[in-house]
């Protein structure tokens, strides 16, 4: 019997690098720093008011994580990935203000072949997760890589915001993606079910991740220098357990362009959302939204970035109001993992019209910030 252990673990043990050479796992990461300078002031009932602040040290979307491939056989490979926020600025969990020290960002399962990839779980856009408009839509560029205070591009969702001109949905669970490359078209897609995922089953209210949906599928297009794309998106809130609320996104169709000649790159975005009120006697509305973005390098491993974005925001029972924002900044790589940049911010929110007596009504933000990104 002993004989039989020994050749059993010997066997096991000489087997196992086998398995082991055709997977292969990586741990990677990023630290990012800023020192940041926010002021600004806003006009309510025709006062206005100054608010101003000192330099601040903020973390802007560091993360740690681990991604992996398992070669399957026959062109087909099991693909994952975890990925967590890391916030390197708090120094304790659940400080006012502020998230844990760990935050899931993405974590999925999927495969890979010939026919594109297709992956399950929670997805950010990062890795192969999908996130399709707001990847496609980041097509208009930044110098921080979408975190921090000189996004271009915020991920906070369909939402009515004031914090970033453009706004899309970046980060959901319970969801499904697809990716795949057609000739020079890349098609990116996912189906999200955003509802609670249990619990509630065995009541009169029934949940189960059906509360809230989002489709979206985008198409681009390749060919030298020249990138064009366009994309749709769905949300459906259902009427039982969440009914539309006023200035929800019920749908967003999106077009973007980019084209490098050389000397410098220009970008642009153009969209329109079509809202939907919670009372069907206030109607529907839609509101466009646009952005311009331009990067000139200024030797190989510097440059300068600048951007301007407007769109309008829709809150059918009381206001509309245009959000514009503009931006302009400097970069310079110590390598392909290190830069360092410097950039200044302003974000403006402006009541046009209201039904409450908020017309006029007016905020404005302006960020001074010098970054530090590395990757590993």
């Amino acid at each position: 019997m002993n004989k039989k252990l020994v050749a059993a673990a010997l066997g096991l043990a000489f087997a196992a690098p086998v398995f082991a050479d055709s997977s292969n796992v990586t741990l990677y990461g990023r630290i990012h720093q800023t020192l940041d300078h926010q002021s600004g002031e806003t006009r309510t009932g025709g006062v206005t008011n100054q608010a101003g602040g000192s330099f601040v040290v903020e973390d802007a979307s560091s993360r740690l994580g681990v991604r992996g491939v398992e070669d399957l056989g026959g062109g087909l490979s099991a693909i994952f990935a975890y990925e967590f926020g890391v916030t390197t600025d708090a120094v304790e969990s659940g400080a006012a203000g502020e998230a844990g020290p760990m935050s899931t960002r993405h974590a999925y399962l999927g495969l890979k072949g010939s026919y594109g990839l297709f992956v399950i779980g929670s997805q950010d856009g990062g890795n192969d997760s999908q996130a399709p408009l707001y990847n496609q839509a980041s097509l208009i560029g930044s110098v921080s890589n979408n975190g921090g205070p000189l996004t271009t591009v915020g991920g906070g969702g369909a939402i009515v915001s004031n914090t970033w001109a453009i706004q899309r949905q970046q980060r959901v669970g319970n969801s499904f993606g697809y990716a795949g490359n057609f000739g020079s078209v890349q098609i990116s897609a996912r189906h999200s079910m955003q509802g609670d995922n249990d619990q509630s089953n065995n009541t009169a209210t029934l949940v189960k991740e059906n509360d809230f949906r989002a489709t979206e599928i985008t198409a681009t297009y390749k060919v030298g220098a020249l990138t064009v794309g366009g994309g749709f998106a769905n949300f459906d809130q259902q009427e039982l357990n969440n009914p539309l609320g006023n200035g929800d996104i019920e749908r967003t169709i999106q077009g973007v362009a980019s084209y490098n000649f050389g000397a410098f790159t220009v970008a642009g975005l153009v969209a329109q959302n079509s809202y939907e009120a919670q009372n069907a006697a206030n109607g529907e509305d839609s509101g466009i939204e646009y952005a311009l973005s331009a990067t000139m390098p200024l030797t190989a491993n510097s440059g300068l970035f600048g951007m301007y974005g407007s769109s309008e925001r829709y809150d059918l029972n009381t206001e509309a109001r245009e959000n514009t924002q503009a931006q302009i900044a400097y970069y310079y790589d110590f390598s392909k993992r290190t830069r360092t940049y410097v950039g200044f911010n302003r974000v403006e929110s402006e009541v046009e019209a209201s039904t409450v007596g908020t017309a006029g009504n007016k905020t404005e933000r302006d960020n001074f910030t010098i970054g530090l990104r590395h990757n590993f």
